[in-house]
């Protein structure tokens, strides 16, 4: 993750996902998180259980799947979400 803190990485992704419209709600469930529309909101749930890895890897997974490449996204978060998206291509 380049020099920036786990904190400061899961920050920016937030970001990300606000400038494509995506609000990130964490919470508590039997399930890993993803993206979706609830009532014409643009969503992205992620358990709140998670580790801080799991939950970065969880936002980075969805803007992979979103498509990021149209906008600018700081080249360590970029590769965060390549990262995550090459690993849903070899699966």
């Amino acid at each position: 993750m380049a020099k920036m803190d786990r904190e400061a990485v899961l920050e920016e992704l937030r970001e990300t996902c606000e400038h494509l419209g995506y609000s990130i709600r964490y919470e508590k469930g039997d399930f890993d998180g993803g993206h979706c529309i609830l009532k014409e909101k643009r969503l992205l749930v992620v358990n709140k259980k998670f580790t801080i890895e799991k939950k970065i890897a969880t936002v980075a997974a969805a803007l992979a799947e979103l498509g990021v490449d149209a906008i600018f996204v700081k080249p360590a978060v970029r590769e965060l979400i390549d990262r995550e998206r090459e690993k849903k291509e070899s699966t």
